[in-house]
């Protein structure tokens, strides 16, 4: 054999050697970086699993936060103002707000001389007493006189209940003088002691017990009715 045919022979092996080593190596860069790139999702409980990347999703931007945080503000106004923007009006118990044994002092007058007046306000049924006192020293007989004015509010009705007491204590079962108008305006008068020609010559101050009582419509904090009471009328 001549030499330039062992050296082609040499030449045909090394590129025979080459090629396989080319193969043992295996894939070029560009296949590996499209394996590694693949936009195709892994699907679980394949041998890949451990070596792929789960990213979480995008967060909340800030323009996302600030609506959201203003609709929670807008949905917590609706919920304490009614949805409308406005107040509304509370109604409040009709019912006394203290007993007859525990009837709110309002106060003297005088039965017989003068004429004070004593007022008061309320939104439900309420008790009072006022001391009638007797001034009037005069030889002649004087009676004792005493007079309460209610005025209802618009829609609802109170009506107007006076008691003699004693002298030490105020009545709470006894009517003495009552007014029942079905709206508006109540008025009830007493009188008591002296009623000859002449002075009987003992004290006739005494209680008179009020009482506001409610009959019927809507108690409210914004419509209350009104009480006046006169001596030596």
């Amino acid at each position: 054999m001549s030499s330039k045919t062992r050296f082609r022979g040499t030449l045909a092996f090394s590129a025979s050697i080459l090629a396989l080593v080319g193969c043992a190596v295996g894939t070029s860069d560009t296949e590996i970086m499209e394996g590694t790139l693949t936009t195709t999702p892994i699907e679980a409980g394949t041998e890949e699993d451990e070596s792929s990347v789960v990213l979480p999703p995008p967060s909340q931007t800030e323009k996302d936060e600030d609506a959201g945080a203003a609709d929670a503000s807008s949905d917590a106004g609706s919920k304490a103002d009614g949805g409308d923007g406005g107040t509304t009006t509370t109604g409040v118990p009709c019912t006394a707000s203290n007993t007859c044994a525990a009837a709110t002092d309002l106060g003297a007058v005088s039965g017989d001389t003068g004429g004070a007046v004593l007022t008061a306000q309320g939104t439900g049924s309420q008790w009072f007493r006022v001391y009638v006192t007797e001034d009037d020293d005069g030889v002649a007989g004087v009676k004792l006189r005493a007079s309460a004015t209610l005025t209802s509010p618009a829609g609802t009705n109170f009506d107007l209940y006076l008691y003699n007491g004693s002298s030490s204590s105020h009545e709470c079962s006894a009517v003495s003088a009552q007014s029942t108008n079905g709206s508006g305006m109540d008025q009830a008068s007493v009188s008591f002691g002296e009623g000859g020609v002449l002075a009987n010559g003992s004290n006739d101050s005494r209680y008179v017990t009020v009482e506001v009582r409610h009959v019927s419509g809507t108690c409210s904090s914004n419509a209350k009715w009104s009480l006046s009471f006169n001596g030596n009328n």
